[in-house]
């Protein structure tokens, strides 16, 4: 993720819990570095999120979910204003909801979607405003 010129410029990722004890952000730059050069290993700050310990990311309960019905329920695909808006989260996916894999896919579907629409529909969506109440 970067600004609109390119700074800031932020790289993130995800790791299981279970890797995360002492070491772990040396591990982390060094890993930066064979992967994006020297300069990425040295990075200006290094924040380590626990997300498991947040109350409203990972309640208790969620180990208990084993319902995911509703997830990937072709509703949640559908385009809404006139196909100009499409919706992509875990939610929307088919395979892998409630993952970040699924996140991912949902992207990527939603993406091509847009890609695929005619033009006259990606034309007109930078004209799209949210309806007065």
């Amino acid at each position: 993720m970067s600004g609109p010129d390119g700074q800031p410029a932020a790289l993130f990722g995800f790791a299981h819990t279970r890797t995360v004890r002492p070491g772990f952000e040396r591990a982390v730059t060094a890993q930066l570095a064979r992967l994006f050069g020297p300069a990425a290993g040295a990075p200006v700050t290094l924040h380590v999120q626990n997300w498991s310990g947040e109350r409203w990311t990972a309640p208790w309960t969620v180990q208990r979910l084993a319902d995911y019905s509703l997830f990937g329920h072709r509703l949640y695909r559908q385009p809404a204003l006139h196909a100009n808006l499409h919706w992509a989260s875990t939610e929307t996916a088919t395979d892998h909801a409630g993952h970040i894999e699924g996140a991912l896919a949902s992207g990527e579907r939603a993406a091509r979607a847009v890609l695929a629409a005619p033009a006259d529909v990606n034309a007109t969506a930078q004209d799209v405003t949210a309806p007065s109440r």
